[in-house]
């Protein structure tokens, strides 16, 4: 049981794509993304999806490569095909780096949107130094906060109070550094 990782020929935005998936468990395939520096809004249900370079860096932090139809057969077999089920985020809110995110249009989508409005307010100094995004889909919020690559812009992120109970939501992520330098953390609620 692995990580598994296809050729990268499918073409978009100028670049070519591979799917890195684990023929293991979404745990191990999430952990695998998270090392890698991939954002967790970046799941695709069963897979993400890796540009050229980061397919040569998850290959030598270990994927295996495979056939593209070798790597859907051990998705099928261990269960976790999720054809179709990928929820489409919408992106309703950014502020750039250092300008800081009204919160205020979040408390306007209900419970979800109050829990993640008082989460941000708990961390306002790292979404103060960082870029700001929010997004929404049918079922859930994430607010995404990249910090610059540079260690003079960069915050030094407290990670025992940067987790999902300290900040009362679903899910945190925060992302190990990519390839660009930068570190993402996101938060997700339910709606």
């Amino acid at each position: 049981m692995a990580v598994i990782v296809d050729a990268a020929i499918w073409e978009w935005r100028g670049e070519r794509w591979a799917h890195l998936v684990s023929d293991e468990s979404l745990r191990e395939l999430h952990d695998f993304a998270q090392r890698l520096g991939k954002r967790r809004i970046g799941f695709q249900g069963d897979h993400y999806d890796i540009d050229t370079a980061d397919r040569c860096r998850a290959l030598t932090m270990g994927a295996e490569p495979v056939d593209s139809r070798v790597l859907v057969s051990r998705l099928r077999a261990a269960g976790l095909r999720q054809r179709g089920q990928h929820r489409t985020w919408r992106q309703i809110g950014y502020a750039p780096f250092g300008a800081g995110f009204d919160m205020t249009g979040l408390k306007h989508l209900g419970v979800g949107g109050v829990r993640m409005s008082h989460a941000l307010s708990k961390i306002e100094p790292l979404v103060c130094s960082s870029s700001t995004t929010a997004f929404v889909n049918p079922h859930q919020l994430a607010v995404l906060l990249d910090f610059a690559s540079s260690e003079d812009m960069a915050p030094t992120i407290d990670e025992p109070t940067v987790n999902a109970a300290a900040l009362n939501v679903d899910e945190c992520w925060l992302g190990y550094p990519r390839r660009d330098g930068e570190r993402s953390l996101e938060l997700f609620v339910t709606r």
